[in-house]
């Protein structure tokens, strides 16, 4: 007596192998698709006002500039544990999205890892593990040699104070006593009266004096 079970299972086996089998309900299994990853968001440089002046921000974080690296060329001498608490701002794909700031500012720096570090005006830009809500400036000043970077590539501090005295000149140093008094204690702007020349005495001849001129 013929036994078509065998054959049977073997055709199950075969559709299972092919792509998948749903026994229970007879129906081909359908394979979960594989998840695609997302495209890194483009790189963000913003102009942002603070208390010390305009500030570049990236997605709301401080950017920093550190004096012991070169603009020209473009190099970053902060790597090991310096780049850990302070991580270098890095390149994305895709344009990266500006305001406020100037194109032809923003470049590219290769680290040593290999990585590529976004500069400005030549200066590699970090951030500062220090600043754990948005807008913080803790780095500022840190060591002397970390600074906030303005839209210009320098200290945003220099950058502000030179700002305020050109807008305001009073805030210039005033000139010395020496500059505005004369010699003899008087204001200089009242020049002491030239003392009247002596009256020659008369030559020999009967001639006035020349004075020697």
């Amino acid at each position: 007596m013929f036994r078509p079970m065998p054959l049977l299972v073997a055709a199950a086996l075969a559709l299972v192998a092919l792509g998948g089998y749903d026994i229970l309900r007879g129906t081909p299994e359908s394979a979960a698709p594989a998840p695609v990853a997302a495209a890194p968001a483009p790189l963000e440089l913003t102009a942002a006002q603070t208390p010390l002046g305009e500030v570049v921000t990236s997605a709301g974080a401080s950017l920093y500039r550190f004096d012991k690296d070169t603009a020209k060329p473009a190099k970053s001498n902060c790597v090991g544990q310096c780049a850990t608490t302070w991580p270098p701002v890095l390149a994305t794909d895709g344009v990266p999205q500006l305001a406020g700031i100037e194109p032809g500012a923003v470049g590219i720096a290769v680290r040593a890892d290999g990585t590529r570090q976004v500069t400005l005006a030549g200066w590699p830009l970090y951030r500062y593990a220090g600043d754990t809500a948005p807008g913080e400036l803790k780095g500022e000043g840190v060591g002397g040699v970390w600074h906030a970077v303005a839209p210009n590539g320098k200290p945003a501090v220099a950058v502000s104070k030179a700002a305020k005295q050109a807008a305001d000149p009073s805030d210039a140093p005033s000139p010395s006593a020496a500059d505005s008094t004369g010699s003899g204690g008087a204001p200089a702007s009242e020049p002491a009266q030239p003392a009247p020349a002596p009256t020659p005495a008369p030559s020999d001849d009967g001639n006035t004096g020349s004075y020697g001129y």
